[in-house]
């Protein structure tokens, strides 16, 4: 049982006026602004099994969770979570015999903070936070939605979980989850298929005096392998390069090869030979002619035995990406490899430098009230992934992202992510193999996919992740597409946007999935140990520590490590006393994915425009006619905030919203909010708002404004959600709903209002 109790710092709600006509409007309220502050006391009193919430619902408690190692019951009062806002603190009493930490001592309860709230567009709220005073180091994730709540908690180096669900009481478990099923062996990326306009044939090939012994021996089955290297991988555009390519040919197989040869096509049509010993250049007799690098090697090539040469081509100033090609080719033995022409994404040579085109990007990107760029996500899912968690399914995605944000935020990567759509797809996952499932997903190849591209397009989804349940067909827990493999973190020369689809299991114990898929589709691989080098820069990868540590991208059993530390690498992050990472200098180990997608993060935010509109921004004036920098803007939507309407159907529901970026001259200082309806049209008069839902009359004496909510700290930012699935009563029918907010300071009782008010035009059709 959950019950607050409000202590002597807790700021008590506004008084309100002795109400004239109080009118409903709303089926419920919408909640609170994201900024109160406070101490709240929650206190909870664990419940045993079949016992009933003192509060409320009578309906069955849900059932344990199955991938859980230790489990208490726990319920909480909505009305207790409603009250925490940016700056309130808590204390948590843990259920059962607490918590054993790693000195020992048992911990029974947790005091923390909230420092971060927001609402997405689906009305979720989500609180991040740490802890307060003495205790155990604290982290924690929590999403709020109409009937769930689930919270992930970060208690020294151990992970606890809390699920429920319910209205005005919630009734769950604080559980702590397993921590090796669906995080198991196997490699959970996959490389793109390769854009076909990049793709050359080697047909047909003509050669003059063709024909040699090697070439007669070297057949698919004759054990020959063939391999090329590159001085560097990477060509940026505008700059030349001079490369050393070296072919290696190892002889696997039981006979000898007399007198290597070996053609090599395409090199020379896009780069200028400069040397090369072994080789003399020649052309094919096809039309048009193909000049070809004809090379020999002295000798024999035993079996066992490897043997190679080399030559160095000059690639010229380039002004579009692309791949300069070099195929070798041995009697029907080939090897296709390329160097990739890229736009510089990293500039100069310090840390926190930025190149023109990554700077031309950022100048164009969402950037969100925490100076982050916003990349939109649009979550799918799975009727067997809905079966898991019914109506939550929803809530559980954003807690999924909820996690993967405060991940960014603790790894200080300048990314949020923001789900701008939720939906069903009728595929049968649990008859789908994973790698199927996702290629069917990037290409379309599947009827159930046939609307996702224009879904994204219609969204402006730059991430579309599709989740299923864990057990369907695999115990992974994701898979990805890998996005700009060598390019330097150049992730638009060979169109990544276009294949940043992943798969997610939806129930996976590891709540750092989406951060992990995620960072294939920017550019990560899992770890030097585990892949062999980096992603999109051979620094574009995790890392861990032997019997310690890894990191987000890193599988911890490669590492025979007993935890997976929620960060990214870098060599600038504490993980368990030691570097979370290698500098990105360092050729052979550098492990800095946060380097990497602060690099990278412009680019994946712009691989869709943004369609979910900005509030638009209304003139703002102020009582006592004194100027002031405030910005507020103001939103309606039938859509979730996808878009912003004027006007709404008596069957539809509406959202309002308010936005404030407060004059720096406000901040810090006490105040509280107005919401103000002109409703004269139908005849009702100007009404106050308040976040319980109530209507109250206002006969135009300023000093008699209602508060919205109660008076708290101004931030810089603030936000308001003032109505939240409203409908119109019939009343409104053809009349305008026309909106005024301000915001009062306290101390001078100066008042700041919309001089422009939202109007929003109430439709007598449905």
């Amino acid at each position: 049982m959950l019950y607050a109790v409000a202590e002597s710092k807790c700021c008590p709600m506004s008084t309100l006026p002795r109400r004239q006509t109080v009118r409903r409007l709303l089926r419920r309220p919408g909640s609170n602004r994201l900024s109160m502050p406070g101490l709240v006391l929650l206190c909870l009193l664990l419940a045993g099994t079949g016992s009933m919430p003192a509060l409320g619902d009578q309906r069955p408690w849900p059932p344990r969770p199955l991938a859980a190692t230790l489990a208490e019951p726990v319920t909480f009062a909505r009305a207790d979570l409603a009250a925490l806002e940016e700056g309130s603190e808590f204390a948590f009493r843990l259920p059962g015999q607490g918590i054993v930490l790693a000195g020992g001592e048992v911990l029974d309860t947790l005091h923390g903070r909230v420092t971060h709230v927001d609402t997405y567009i689906n009305g979720d709220r989500v609180l991040r936070g740490a802890g307060a005073g003495p205790g155990p180091d604290l982290q924690f994730v929590l999403t709020l939605g109409d009937d769930a709540l689930f919270a992930d908690l970060g208690i020294e180096s151990q992970r606890w979980v809390i699920a429920a669900e319910g209205r005005q009481t919630l009734l769950g478990w604080f559980y702590q989850p397993s921590g090796s099923l669906g995080s198991g062996a196997g490699s959970d990326f996959v490389m793109p298929r390769q854009d076909h306009r990049e793709q050359r044939m080697t047909a047909p090939l003509t050669l003059p005096g063709s024909g040699t012994a090697s070439q007669t021996l070297a057949s698919t089955d004759s054990g020959l392998q063939i391999s090329q290297r590159f001085s560097q991988g990477v060509v940026t555009l505008g700059q030349p390069a001079e490369i050393e390519i070296v072919v290696e040919f190892n002889n696997q197989g039981s006979q000898t090869i007399p007198r290597l040869s070996a053609d090599i096509y395409f090199i020379l049509e896009d780069a200028q030979l400069v040397s090369a010993p072994a080789c003399r250049r020649r052309t094919t007799q096809s039309s048009p002619p193909q000049p070809v690098l004809s090379c020999e090697l002295g000798g024999t090539l035993t079996p066992g035995s490897t043997r190679s040469f080399s030559f160095i081509v000059r690639v010229g100033p380039r002004a579009e990406p692309g791949r300069v090609l070099s195929t070798v080719v041995v009697g029907d033995v080939r090897d296709d490899a390329y160097i990739n022409v890229v736009n510089d994404v990293v500039g100069g040579a310090g840390q926190d430098s930025i190149s023109p085109f990554n700077q031309r990007l950022a100048d164009n990107s969402h950037i969100d009230r925490l100076g982050n760029v916003v990349i939109d996500v649009m979550a799918l899912y799975t009727p067997d992934a809905e079966a898991v968690y019914g109506t939550h399914t929803a809530t559980r995605i954003n807690q999924l992202i909820s996690v993967a944000n405060q991940i960014y935020h603790d790894s200080g990567i300048g990314i949020t992510l923001r789900p701008v759509f939720h939906g069903g797809i009728d595929y049968p996952a649990v008859q789908a193999d994973m790698h199927t499932m996702l290629e069917q997903l990037t290409y379309g190849e599947h009827p159930a996919f046939a609307n996702v591209a224009a879904l994204r397009q219609r969204y402006g989804a730059d991430l579309t992740v599709l989740f299923r349940p864990l057990a369907a067909q695999s115990s992974l827990c994701g898979l990805a597409n890998l996005g700009g493999y060598r390019t330097n973190g150049d992730l638009t020369a060979f169109d990544s946007g276009d294949v940043a689809y992943s798969l997610a299991a939806i129930d996976c114990p590891v709540s750092s999935v989406l951060a992990h898929e995620f960072g294939h589709n920017m550019g990560l691989t899992h770890s030097h140990r585990e892949d062999g080098g980096g992603g999109t820069f051979s620094f574009a990868t995790g890392h861990g520590v032997d019997h310690s540590f890894a990191t987000v991208m890193a599988n911890p059993k490669a590492f025979s490590a007993s935890q997976r530390i929620p960060r990214f690498s870098s060599p600038d992050l504490d993980c368990a006393g030691l570097p979370c990472g290698v500098d990105h200098r360092d050729e052979r180990f550098g492990a800095d994915a946060v380097r990497t997608l602060n690099l990278v993060r412009f680019q994946v935010a712009g691989f869709m425009p943004t369609r979910v509109a900005d509030r638009p921004d209304r003139r703002v004036g102020s009582l006592d006619g004194t100027p002031n920098t405030t910005h507020i803007g103001i939103s309606a939507s039938t859509d979730k905030g996808l878009s912003s309407t004027v006007s709404v159907g008596l069957s539809q529901s509406l959202d309002i919203s308010a936005e404030f970026y407060i004059d720096p001259a406000h901040v810090g200082r006490q105040g509280h909010f107005h919401v103000l309806a002109d409703l004269s049209v139908a005849g009702l008069g100007f009404v106050q708002l308040t976040d319980r839902g109530e209507v109250f009359d206002w006969q135009g004496d300023v000093n008699r404004l209602v508060a919205f909510s109660s008076p708290d700290t101004l931030n810089a930012v603030e936000y308001l959600r003032i109505l939240n699935d409203f409908r119109p009563l019939p009343e409104l029918a053809g009349s305008p709903i026309v909106l005024f907010v301000a915001y009062r300071l306290l101390d001078s009782d100066e008042l700041i209002y919309t001089v422009e008010p939202m109007v929003v035009n109430v439709r007598s059709t449905p």
